[in-house]
């Protein structure tokens, strides 16, 4: 039955695949809808769809799924100033600041400027792109992510790194990295109380997820967002397993673009929740963890590309012994080889045990 997306209702089952404007379908036949596909779908401006209208309980799929997000008690809390601020540190500190203000706007109901967005955020984008070795610097001294501006700066910084890695563009680099900074814009549309809260289950989970399509309608229609972009924000919360959201996807429709920003918001999320640990634990324990979840090839090439900006490092082992990063194994880039200071060289590959417990 040929039925106007303004009237669908949750427990309708597609019959014949959605599609927009990529080859690859939206939705599925057979998929069970919710409110947050129905949100999708008119977001999408999809106006008819081809359904089913009855479905027994028996058979309808749960896309509930635990988000992984954890923003703080205060989500917006711009960090205090600290001694001897290299000029990037100054511009990162301006961009979570501006960051603050703008979602500040969202919040009480003003659309995206992207240009004056842009303005902010390139000087530490073009800076970063010069000097990426600023990254490492910054995760050495900054081990916990505190609140949504500082993720989400982190969260573009991130994207457009790992772009430039893999031979994008300078253009295409800089939208990921936007897309990244604006992925959760929507989150300004929850109510401050369940932005905060932690724990969040029913309608409250079910609200929080919608920020996803929530940023996806804050962003469509600014020309100077691609269409690969807008797919790459609704994707990074989706998972190889089908085990994300909002439309519980697997790997085969998910963009190069969506499956980066997925990957660096895994990352992200560690360093909100977990309080101990330099990045090169998170990195070692995200690989474990996210196994079948992330793409298994894009992850290691992240991680290959953070684990090269400490090359020649100096750090201590969890079991005492201190020496220097010399190299990085790319099949294993969590377990990189050091140069102890008895002259030893020393494979982490060989010993799953020991650890990097800080640097010097």
């Amino acid at each position: 039955m040929i039925v106007n997306t303004d009237e669908l209702k949750a427990g309708c089952i597609l019959r014949k695949d959605v599609y927009s404007k990529s080859v690859k379908p939206l939705m599925k036949a057979g998929t069970v809808l919710n409110e947050t596909h129905i949100a999708f779908l008119r977001a999408f401006l999809i106006t008819h769809v081809d359904v089913d209208h009855f479905v027994r309980s028996s058979v309808k799929r749960s896309i509930e799924k635990e988000s992984n997000h954890d923003p703080e008690t205060s989500p917006l809390t711009v960090p205090e100033p600290e001694a001897a601020l290299s000029p990037l540190d100054k511009k990162y500190q301006q961009s979570v600041s501006d960051y603050q203000h703008f979602f500040h706007q969202w919040q009480s109901g003003a659309g995206v400027s992207i240009g004056d967005f842009r303005a902010a955020m390139m000087p530490l984008i073009t800076g970063v792109f010069d000097d990426p070795m600023w990254l490492a610097s910054h995760f050495i001294k900054h081990r916990r992510i505190r609140n949504i501006a500082e993720r989400s700066v982190l969260f573009g910084l991130l994207a457009a790194f790992f772009a430039k890695k893999s031979n994008f563009g300078s253009g295409e680099s800089i939208q990921l990295g936007l897309a990244g900074m604006l992925a959760d814009c929507g989150l300004a549309k929850l109510s401050p109380s369940l932005l905060v809260k932690k724990e969040r289950i029913g309608s409250e989970k079910s609200a929080f997820e919608r920020h996803v399509i929530d940023s996806y309608k804050m962003l469509k229609g600014i020309p100077t967002l691609k269409d690969e972009t807008l797919v790459a924000v609704i994707q990074h919360h989706e998972r190889e397993d089908k085990s994300g959201f909002p439309l519980n996807i697997d790997g085969s429709q998910l963009s190069m673009n969506g499956k980066i920003l997925a990957i660096c918001d895994s990352l992200l999320t560690q360093m909100t929740t977990e309080r101990t640990g330099s990045l090169l634990t998170v990195l070692d324990h995200l690989r474990i963890s996210s196994y079948g979840k992330l793409s298994r090839y894009l992850l290691d090439k992240f991680c290959y590309e953070l684990m090269t900006l400490f090359v020649g490092m100096n750090v201590q082992l969890s079991d005492g012994q201190t020496g220097e990063i010399t190299f990085i194994p790319a099949k294993e880039p969590t377990r990189p080889m050091i140069h102890l200071a008895d002259n030893r060289v020393y494979a982490l590959t060989e010993f799953n045990n020991v650890t990097i417990d800080r640097f010097l």
